[in-house]
């Protein structure tokens, strides 16, 4: 398995993760304060965009041939995985 493939296995498995937390931070979404509701929803959504954005670049790496663009797009999932990472540990600081 070369370094393309153990990224893509790699990332896969990542977002199967930050869907399950999603879905789990969703159904939980009753038991975030009156107050903090808006934000909690406007985080979830961003969320739920990231989400789909790494999945896009997912299959943008899949198809990519070697060289600099496969750097490039692992680069941006990086940072990306990155925020989604920070999202979820706010939205999860919301509901304590």
């Amino acid at each position: 398995m070369d370094d393309k493939q153990l990224f893509e296995q790699t990332l896969s498995a990542k977002l199967k993760e930050w869907q399950e937390k999603f879905a789990e931070l969703e159904s939980q979404a009753e038991k975030v304060s009156d107050q903090n509701q808006i934000e909690f929803y406007r985080q979830l959504d961003l969320l739920d965009a990231k989400i789909d954005l790494v999945q896009q670049r997912l299959a943008q790496l899949q198809s990519a041939k070697k060289g600099p663009a496969i750097d490039a797009i692992k680069a941006n999932i990086d940072g990306i995985g990155t925020e989604i990472e920070n999202a979820i540990d706010s939205a999860w600081a919301k509901l304590t």
